[in-house]
């Protein structure tokens, strides 16, 4: 510990020095404070100005972070340090740790802007109980194998993973005067819940459409009708104290019109949700805080390993074209079985895709903007998979992977 402390006193400098610091937090607040908004003051703008602050917190970590090291590289200074005796591990770390405290300073004065602004609660999203999927995949799998659809080649179980996940994102229609009826698990909370049909449900006369929502929760009743019917759905609230902790839910989806001009199709296992009683606005915002400060934290291991190796400006080129890789690997759409068995160009590069991003799946599957946005609690447990699934051994792989030992043959 004593001799982590002086490289972390040692980055904290290098971080600080000029005016990188000032500048990063000057351009949050213009981000979050000062961006004008439409309708909504509040969250309209909200979103694209945290967007534009953690893209700028990225780059300024990857940067930050590859100089910490690559400019003691260009100016031959490293020798000093190495001759004392300090372990490797204490090098890196105690560095990556005196990088990342201004941007722990950035990310609490982004959590003070943040909290200015009217966040929604954090509610707890529950989807229907459906049966499995494996049934239905292995009825639909022998469908395709009877009418010659199915590529030669492929193992069965990448096969069922195909038909599962295409099952999984199906379509259903709600048919009029025929009433579908979905089950939620129960609530450990009393409190307000409310119902939400997403995705883009409606086509056709929204304004000839007579749906009704009908839930059921132990001795309370609702029936609610949506006004205004809207192209990306709509949450309806419902009465104060219609939940019982203990009892399930269930909601009920009717057409009472007879419109054949219109539909209402949605995805049963993706649209439909149920938002109960979950995290306070402050807490939901900490935890929000937190995921960023983890990409933050892996983007400046990036750019300390690319400094141990390389110069700074070819530390600062490899950094940005490895977070870019990154970023694109881990956003890129997932291919099919059959797209993949297409041609040996699309299976290796799914194969390299699914390399780069595997680390990064839960953290894109966690999507913490889109939950605080839209009122969606962020779980804790959520955050600490990613945690040790993603950010820790991360940065345990690219500190026993940086490359130190050039650094002391090149000062001695």
């Amino acid at each position: 510990m004593s001799a982590l402390l002086p490289e972390l006193a040692l980055g904290w400098r290098r971080a600080v020095r000029g005016p990188s610091l000032p500048a990063l937090l000057a351009t949050l607040a213009l981000c979050l404070l000062f961006l004008p908004g439409r309708d909504d003051p509040g969250l309209v703008r909200t979103g694209y100005g945290v967007v534009l602050a953690w893209m700028l917190l990225l780059v300024s970590a990857l940067w930050i972070g590859g100089g910490a090291y690559a400019l003691d590289r260009d100016r031959r200074r490293l020798a000093l340090t190495l001759t004392k005796p300090v372990r490797r591990w204490a090098l890196w770390w105690g560095r990556l740790g005196g990088v990342l405290a201004p941007f722990a300073v950035a990310v609490a004065a982004l959590w003070g802007c943040l909290a200015l602004r009217p966040i929604p609660e954090g509610r707890a999203v529950a989807a229907p109980i459906l049966p499995s999927l494996d049934g239905a995949a292995r009825e639909e799998l022998a469908r395709l194998r009877a009418e010659g659809r199915v590529p030669p080649g492929v193992p069965e179980r990448r096969l069922l993973r195909a038909v599962r996940d295409h099952l999984a994102v199906a379509y259903t229609e709600l048919r009029p005067h025929s009433p579908v009826t979905y089950r939620f698990p129960a609530s450990a909370k009393a409190g307000g819940a409310a119902f939400r049909l997403s995705g883009t449900p409606f086509l056709g006369a929204r304004d000839a459409l007579d749906l009704r929502v009908s839930a059921v929760c132990g001795p309370n009743t609702a029936t609610l009708r949506p006004q205004e019917l809207r192209d990306t759905g709509f949450t309806l609230p419902l009465p104060e104290g219609f939940l019982v902790p203990g009892q399930p839910v269930a909601v009920t989806l009717e057409r009472r019109d007879a419109n054949a001009a219109a539909s209402v199709i949605y995805r049963e296992r993706a649209d439909l949700t149920l938002l109960l009683p979950g995290l306070p606005p402050l807490l939901n915002l900490t935890l929000f805080c937190l995921a960023l400060f983890l990409t933050v934290a892996m983007a400046a291991a990036l750019g300390l390993a690319c400094g141990c190796a390389f110069s700074l400006p070819v530390t600062l080129f490899v950094g940005t074209v490895g977070l870019l890789a990154v970023t694109a690997a881990a956003l890129s759409p997932p291919t099919t079985v059959a797209e993949e068995m297409a041609n040996l160009w699309t299976r290796l590069s799914a194969g390299v895709s699914e390399c780069i991003a595997r680390p990064f799946r839960g953290l894109v599957a966690l999507n913490p903007l889109h939950r605080l946005l839209l009122g969606e609690a962020i779980a804790p447990a959520d955050l600490l998979r990613v945690f040790l699934t993603a950010a820790l051994p991360w940065c345990l792989i690219l500190s026993l992977a940086a490359p130190l030992s050039p650094l002391a043959d090149e000062d001695k």
